[in-house]
């Protein structure tokens, strides 16, 4: 790598705040600059056995607090359209608030592009849900994350632990809807498709990405879905494109699920 292009690619890094390779389903051990506001938009939609559906939009803002440290809330909004007595004909419900604290605890920057990044997290999800879509209980949980770019490859690891205090869903829809307490584990790769290498302009860079999303409550019930997806990361934006396909599914009482669908978008200021 001649100096010159070191000296480009530090700038891009430097101007774009550690968002590179951001799943699309998972932490990452990114965070905004402090006293810099990220806002993410995302909407999914899932499909039940039996042509039902659910509709999730997510709000969510990160907010830098120091160079280490951030701050996010995550307020889900649903559509149920489900065979009744679950939420059917559209009808509309908040989710459960969600408030996290992020520690990034290791930054190794092996170049100008390249990096190893860890952070722990902990908060709480608070009870806000309306029309069946919410508990009735604040449920702490923590975890981990490690993130690593290495030239055109990143690779995302998880773990988050939910201590659910309440009852949980009266209709549970997901397996941790449930009144046991849950881990999710997550995997993700990405790969850049283009550019090839980073020149002197920042340009917008695509990447193609491969998650194994599970969920694993204490009371032996689970959910593992392989998620692929397509996100376009511009100096200003983000666009998220991806798919969830259940590969195993262990639930009581709840609909089996058949493919979900995501479109995000993230601002990067």
């Amino acid at each position: 790598m001649s100096p010159r292009f070191a000296g480009c690619a530090l700038l891009v890094v430097a101007a774009t705040p550690a968002f590179a390779q951001e799943m699309l389903n998972m932490p990452a051990a990114t965070a905004p600059s402090p006293g810099v506001a990220i806002p993410r938009v995302q909407a999914r939609a899932y499909l039940f056995e039996d042509s039902q559906w659910l509709l999730e939009q997510t709000l969510r803002l990160e907010y830098g607090i120091a160079r280490d440290l951030s701050v996010s809330a995550d307020l889900p909004f649903f559509q149920g359209f489900f065979d009744p007595p679950r939420p059917s004909d559209g009808e509309f419900g908040l989710g459960d608030l969600e408030l996290n604290l992020e520690l990034r605890v290791l930054r190794e920057d092996l170049n100008a592009i390249d990096t190893v990044r860890a952070s722990v997290f902990a908060g709480a999800e608070l009870p806000t849900g309306t029309n069946g879509f919410g508990g009735d209980s604040v449920d702490p949980f923590a975890g981990a994350v490690v993130t690593a770019i290495v030239g055109r490859h990143g690779l995302d690891a998880s773990a988050r632990y939910t201590f659910v205090t309440g009852d949980g869903l009266f209709l549970p829809i997901f397996a941790s809807d449930t009144p046991d307490d849950f881990a999710n584990l997550d995997l993700g790769y990405a790969f850049r498709m283009f550019p090839e290498e980073y020149g002197e302009e920042r340009v917008g860079a695509w990447y193609a990405t491969l998650e194994l999303n599970t969920t694993w409550t204490v009371g032996g019930e689970h959910e593992v879905l392989l998620s692929p997806g397509l996100l376009l990361e511009a100096p200003s934006y983000a666009l998220e494109f991806g798919l969830q396909v259940p590969l195993s599914e262990e639930r009581v009482n709840a609909p089996e699920l058949r493919l979900g669908l995501l479109l995000g978008l993230r601002l990067i200021f």
